[in-house]
Order: structure tokens, then sequence, then C-alpha cells
């Protein structure tokens, strides 16, 4: 086959490396306007290697002279995005390590500012930088480089602060500039109740890739805008409720002996009036176990665990997840023990109790009926005794304790207890006297 395609180890190479490097500067560029020209580029050349593969001399000159013409051109109008790439890439980094990554934010923690903020009406604007350059896009900044919190936000955009009608940049998960003036857009047609907050978001994202988050001071609504297209929650609201958890369809041969959260808090969101109408009784948590075995779990909580009323939906449950240990049912015959309460009548003792039956059949955790020696009845008062009657017959019921515990088919929970007397004789009044 050398005849028809010649290939050395120095070809494998050299694809090796072309391949390597575009790759490499393709997760530089992703996700900027710089990449969209590089493409460009690309095509440019394709289109001058067909031409000149087929002989199209003019067009060949064409592709080739418009090429270098827009390299010139990339280099002139892209020099602070390349400038960005260079500062904030190594050669070591280029070649071994990851792209330039700044650090993440708490997007649950940004959300509940963002929401209490709206629901005191207090007017914000919230930019969060991605990759593309916005200093040539701002004005009247002033820098802040400080890490993010809602304490901090809640101050920057309070009514009586300086830096209310301005805008927060965030990169990352640093507070870069705030009190940010935006190019507005010069876009017409848009409903008149938005403001100069929400033109100024168009206007940036029109330009860049930014992600604004606006606040409305007079309607107190949150809107997202992303590349000149605006998603308000318009009428929405948001709520937290928290709720018990209901462990339901257990197999019979298992006990829930464990868990390691028996309430949850529900963030749910619908309609305001929705919203506003929603009652706690009205939201409910459970877990479905009837496929569950022995052993420890851990289940991971969704919407679908979440019972809501029509129109309403789940945004977050915390915790996300609930640690469960089951044990496995065993059954046992376990002792009545009467739970005698009070004295018997002066002059008087308790000769002999008798229970009957004297035990009943109970199922529950293997850990529990192992150490149970025995089941107290409910409370039992000799003090009521008729001395001339000298015993007492009463019927009370077994007490389950704990409530893990139930009684097997065809038991009766309750059992009769005969309690008889007998008059103290004078010995063992004189002994009452020496140890009361």
């Amino acid at each position: 086959m050398d005849f028809l395609f010649p290939f050395e180890w120095q070809d494998a190479l050299d694809i090796f490396v072309i391949s390597f490097l575009i790759h490499r500067l393709f997760l530089l560029f992703r996700g900027t306007t710089a990449l969209q020209i590089l493409l460009g580029l690309l095509l440019l050349w394709l289109c001058h290697t067909i031409a000149q593969a087929s002989g199209l001399v003019l067009t060949s000159w064409f592709f080739q002279g418009l090429g270098a013409i827009a390299v010139l051109v990339i280099v002139v109008v892209f020099r602070n995005e390349i400038r960005d790439v260079v500062i904030q890439t190594s050669p070591a980094r280029l070649f071994l390590g990851r792209p330039y990554q700044p650090g993440t934010i708490d997007l649950p923690e940004v959300e509940r500012a963002v929401f209490k903020m709206a629901k005191k009406k207090i007017g914000a604007m919230l930019v969060f930088q991605q990759r593309d350059r916005l200093s040539e896009h701002l004005s009247e900044a002033i820098p802040l480089q400080g890490k993010w919190s809602p304490e901090i936000m809640a101050s920057i955009f309070a009514k009586e602060s300086p830096l209310h009608d301005g805008a927060a940049i965030i990169q990352g998960d640093r507070i870069k500039l705030v009190g940010t003036y935006l190019p507005l857009t010069k876009k017409e047609g848009l409903p008149r109740q938005y403001g100069t907050r929400h033109r100024a978001a168009i206007g940036l994202s029109e330009m860049t890739d930014v992600v604004v988050v606006v606040i409305s001071e007079e309607r107190g609504e949150v809107s997202v805008v992303h590349r000149g297209s605006i998603y308000s929650g318009k009428q929405l609201s948001l709520i937290n409720v928290t709720t018990a958890v209901d462990f339901r369809n257990i197999p019979e041969s298992l006990e829930l002996r464990r868990s390691s959260a028996e309430r949850v808090e529900v963030q749910i969101t619908g309609k305001r009036r929705l919203v506003s109408a929603l009652k706690p009784e009205q939201v409910g948590a459970f877990l479905d176990l009837s496929e569950i075995d022995t052993g420890f779990h851990r289940i991971v909580l969704n919407g679908d665990n979440i019972e809501l009323p029509l129109g309403l939906e789940v945004v977050r449950i915390t915790p996300a997840a609930i640690r469960l240990e089951m044990e496995k049912r065993v059954e046992r015959a376990i002792a009545v023990e009467p739970n005698i309460v009070g004295s018997p009548p002066a002059g008087y003792l308790i000769e002999r109790i008798r229970v009957r039956p004297g035990s009943v059949r109970v199922s529950g955790p293997v850990s529990t009926l192992n150490n149970m020696l025995s089941l107290k009845t409910e409370p039992i008062s000799v003090g009521d005794i008729e001395p001339q009657r000298g015993e007492k017959i009463v019927e009370v019921a077994v007490v389950l304790s704990p409530a893990s515990l139930r009684l097997l088919p065809g038991q009766n929970k309750k059992v009769l207890v005969t309690i008889q007397l007998k008059a103290k004789l004078a010995s063992e009044d004189s002994e009452e006297q020496l140890f009361p």
C-alpha cells in the first residue's frame, strides 16, 4: 500500500500535534464570540482549498485574500478577548490543564436572595458574566471584588444605598463591580411595564453572553434576560413549607428502625394567588417503601415525593435525601406485668395477683423484642378495693410500647387481672412502724 499513500511516523505525529492544538484552542474560546469567528475563518480556508483543488484560480485568490484580511480584522476587533485568554491561561495550563474557570456560585442561595428581595419589592439588577468581556460596555463602575453573599446584595440594593440604581457585575462567586450603568437597548415595541432596568439588561445581553436577573421595584417580579430575550416570572411567587414525611407501604416483615429526617422543607413556586392561598396542611411528603429490604438505604427525594395542589411546582427539597435503616420483624410471646398504683386499704396487704392470659404474642423489630422481658398493663388502682370482698377483678388493656409493637391476629389486647388482699398481722404492723 506504500505506493498509494506513503505514510510515515512523522505524518502521524503531525496530525496528532495539529489536532491537539485545535482541541485546546476550542476549549479556550468555547462559549465566546471569538469561537464563531474562528469557525468562519475555517470555512474560508475550506472554500479556498476546494477552489484551488478545482482549478478555480480567481476564486482561490479571492478566498485567500479575504482570509488574510479577516485575520487582521479579527486581531484588531477581538484584541481584548485574546488578551484575557492569554492572561488567564498559562502555557502549562494551555497544553496540560483545564481552561481558566472562575469559582462557582451557590445558585440556590442566589435564588433565595433574589426572591427575598422581590418579596420586599427591592429593585435590583444582577449581571452574571460568562466568557465575553464587558468593560467597554459599562460606565461609572465601582470595583468591589468581594465574595458573594445575600447580605452584601441586600445592602447594595437597599433603597437608601447610593448604589441602588446601578447593576452588580458578578463573575463566578465574586462581585466584581457595583453601581454600574449598562447600555440601553434600541429595540422597539417592548411592553410598557419594562422600565430602565429591563431595557438596560436587554441592551447588554444583546451585545454579550451575560445572564441578567432583574427585580422590579414596583411589582416585585423577577425576570431573567439572556441574548436579548426576557423570561419573566410575572405573577409567580415562592414559598417554603415544612412538612412531616409519611413512610408508606412498609412490608409486614420489616420495621423502620431509624431515619435521618422525619420532616422536610419544600420550596414551592406557582402563581401568586395560588401560593398565597396555600395552607401547610395541603403539602405532604411521602416515601413508598413497598420495594425496600433490610439494611441501610439512601433515598433521594424529588417532586414525585411531594403532594401539592394543582398549579404549584416543587423547586427544591431540603434535605435532598433521607437515610433509612430497615430491620426484620419477628414474633414473640411476651409476659404481661400488671401496673399496680396506689396502696391497698388500711390494714390490708396484697396477697396475690393473677393475670389471665399471662402473656400475649406480638411482632416487632428483632432488636426490640430480644431485650424485652414483659409488657405492662394500663395503671390499676388498689386503693378502692372493698376489704369485705377481699379481691378485685378488672379487665385492663396491655400497653404496646414502643409503638413498633403489634399484636398478632387472634390476640386480645385486654387481660383479666385478679388482685387478692389479706388482713395484716400484728407483726407486720410493727415491721411497718420500724421500716416505714
